[in-house]
């Protein structure tokens, strides 16, 4: 399970783009002032300061396509070509490619920030994050008909009623609506807005309506055919060895593990830190020695048969999961994940997984060998359970084992959340999606 970035022969020259630095510093001031947003006027200011960014980097984003589509033709830059960061040839379209997929990280980065606003204003209450994440992605605020009308209701409410609305433009994960509007009475008000009423879809204001209908009523199915199911279990994890060993890892010589709990152990490493202390062959040596050595820990040293999953390259990229913003570390640890200049990678044995279940009253079994050449898309692990005369089964895709790794949910926990799905009515087409309680206790 490998992430795109560190497939990528140039990585070290997407993480050093002036740019991309740049955003990093950013990002450390904006995660500190998300932090101490206590008031509708505080948010209301931060999301504007975002916008500001996210907007001024699509416009970029918008100038360097219009730069490549001129070299696909054979025509030259424009005179009004926005300069480079890099001091690649201007006139060769991979340079431009290389800048473009700079910024498309750089806007990813920046909206998985308003992520944790959108985590942090719906009160880190998963079940809704999942119900208005299940839609198509709108694209870039930069040229969008709509979005002149979007602001204006945004600005009017604040105007009007000091009233806070959520861009959902701005986040990567908000995708039901345009705008949620908060009330002061402690409502949220799912809003769908256009430019041009005639032109409203119908489809679009059902699927608002059927969202919201299952948020109010916490009951049934979603449009997309997830089941949120909120089992009553705390939401426990081991993120505070995560942390240790991040601050560790920044302070030390940049690549830090050790076991966490029973059957899990993380390696955290600071990718500028480490530079200082190794060549980047050496580099690759030391964590590849520094994960045979937790793995020994654990148990789970059998190369053909173990979990590794990096943290690395996915601001963005899963709806469900929390943003690094949220995470209980630093400010500068939450932008460094988010921008990849630190990155940590959880290994877990898979026979301690299977046993945790089992104490849970869970029989399980591996679907595909885990050694690295996992397919995503397919099932992971059978789990069933028998209740009476019936015997309830179902499988365990890699979001939900992505869940178990990368938020460190405490195995026990998990478990008896898989064992509480399993008690329940598991009708065919319906994909039950658990929910822990209590989890903003754990968030920022």
């Amino acid at each position: 399970m490998r992430a795109r970035l560190m497939d990528r022969a140039d990585s070290d020259d997407v993480l050093t783009h002036p740019a991309h630095q740049q955003t990093l510093n950013a990002m450390v001031a904006l995660i500190q002032d998300l932090r101490a947003c206590r008031t509708p006027e505080d948010l209301y200011a931060f999301q504007r300061q975002l916008r500001d960014r996210v907007l001024e980097v699509e416009r970029r984003r918008s100038a360097i396509s219009q730069q490549m589509k001129r070299l696909r033709r054979h025509k030259s830059i424009s005179s009004d070509a926005p300069e480079l960061g890099t001091d690649r040839d201007r006139t060769a379209e991979a340079s431009w490619a290389f800048e473009g997929d700079v910024y498309e990280r750089i806007w990813r980065q920046l909206k998985t920030v308003a992520d944790a606003l959108a985590w942090k204003v719906f009160h880190y209450d998963r079940a809704i994050i999942v119900a208005l994440s299940r839609a198509e992605a709108p694209g870039m605020m930069y040229g969008k008909a709509g979005l002149e009308k979007e602001l204006e209701a945004i600005e009017t409410a604040w105007a009007d009623r000091r009233q806070f609305v959520l861009h959902h433009d701005l986040t990567n994960v908000i995708r039901v609506g345009d705008l949620t509007m908060f009330g002061h009475d402690g409502y949220a008000e799912l809003r769908e807005i256009k430019s041009n009423e005639r032109y409203r879809l119908s489809a679009q204001d059902e699927l608002l309506a059927a969202t919201s209908h299952v948020l109010a009523d916490q009951t049934g199915a979603l449009p997309s055919g997830h089941f949120p199911v909120r089992t009553g279990i705390d939401y426990r994890t081991d993120l505070g060895g995560l942390r240790e060993l991040l601050d560790l890892a920044h302070a030390r010589t940049g690549i830090v593990g050790g076991r966490v709990s029973s059957g899990r152990a993380v390696v955290a490493v600071s990718q500028y830190t480490a530079a200082d202390h190794f060549t980047p062959e050496r580099f690759s040596a030391r964590l590849d020695t520094e994960l045979a050595r937790v793995r020994g820990r654990i148990g789970a040293d059998d190369p053909g048969h173990t979990l590794t999953l990096p943290s690395i390259d996915n601001a963005g990229n899963h709806r469900a999961g929390p943003p690094w913003a949220i995470y209980p570390v630093s400010a500068g640890a939450a932008a460094s994940l988010i921008a990849d200049g630190m990155f940590f990678v959880v290994c877990m044995n898979p026979h301690t997984i299977i046993d945790a279940l089992s104490k849970a009253g869970v029989e399980a079994q591996w679907l595909q060998r885990l050694d690295g050449t996992e397919n995503v898309d397919a099932p992971l692990l059978d789990v069933s359970r028998r209740i009476g005369n019936r015997r309830l089964s179902c499988t365990l895709n890699f979001s939900a084992i992505r869940c178990l790794m990368l938020e460190l949910i405490d195995l026990r926990t998990w478990s008896q959340q898989v064992a509480a799905i399993l008690n329940g009515d598991l009708r065919m087409g319906i994909q039950p999606w658990p929910c822990f309680a209590r989890e903003a206790k754990t968030w920022i």
